[in-house]
């Protein structure tokens, strides 16, 4: 069953739309899980002990510009081994869970206004297969600890992000959390989300590419949105 598991991680991105088919009646989705886990806290604990914090410091603190002593003073009270380790170790452990069930309950509603009857179950499965685009991104975060020598910033560790890519949009900027947080593992999740809805439900094509682009587009529409207009 896990060796079958570990196999389909390869096949859903080789050939996702019959291996959403077939995991449809068993999802399994916890190998895949608590792979992205496992090795989400590993590159995290690997980047935190690597790091030179003095340095990271006055990266952080620089890139706040001009900020209150009493400010300063809270942001290096924060930026320490051991905060950064649990926070950084919490956020692994609770956030693919946490987003995968809050997707597989979007999935269910969805589901339901297409007149399918999957249960939340099977969709929290789902939710989980279409974020395996993430684990690829994680081997690139890993190149990244290596060949930094301890001073590699938060925002660099995601080599596909729009903002590593193309913007380099600095931290201070309104823009720098939209830019870092839209990367290629994004689409390439909607994509397959795309794709597996289509096997699940036997809708359209059009139908499962809206319920696929829907919930980006109104996230980070209204992200745009609040910065455009409000900073």
């Amino acid at each position: 069953m896990a060796t079958q598991a570990f196999f389909d991680i390869g096949n859903v991105i080789l050939a996702p739309s019959p291996t959403f088919a077939r995991l449809k009646d068993k999802p399994r989705p916890w190998v895949p899980l608590l792979l992205l886990v496992v090795l989400t806290l590993g590159v995290s604990y690997w980047y935190i002990s690597t790091l030179d914090f003095s340095w990271f410091r006055e990266h952080m603190l620089a890139a706040r510009g001009s900020i209150k002593p009493e400010e300063r003073a809270a942001l290096e009270h924060f930026l320490t081994p051991k905060t950064m380790m649990w926070s950084s170790g919490a956020g692994a452990v609770l956030g693919a869970p946490v987003l995968c069930a809050l997707a597989a309950l979007y999935y269910l509603l969805a589901a339901k206004v297409m007149g399918t009857g999957i249960g939340y179950g099977k969709w929290f499965g789902f939710a989980v297969w279409t974020s395996i685009p993430r684990l690829l991104a994680l081997p690139l975060s890993a190149l990244q600890i290596v060949t930094s020598g301890g001073r590699l910033a938060p925002e660099d560790m995601n080599m596909v992000s729009l903002n590593y890519l193309l913007l380099h949009v600095p931290m201070s900027n309104p823009w720098f959390g939209f830019a870092t947080n839209l990367d290629l593992t994004s689409l390439w999740a909607i994509a397959l989300a795309a794709i597996g809805l289509k096997a699940w439900t036997g809708r359209s094509t059009a139908a499962c590419v809206t319920v696929a682009v829907l919930p980006y587009a109104l996230i980070y529409g209204i992200w745009a949105a609040k910065i455009a207009f409000i900073g």
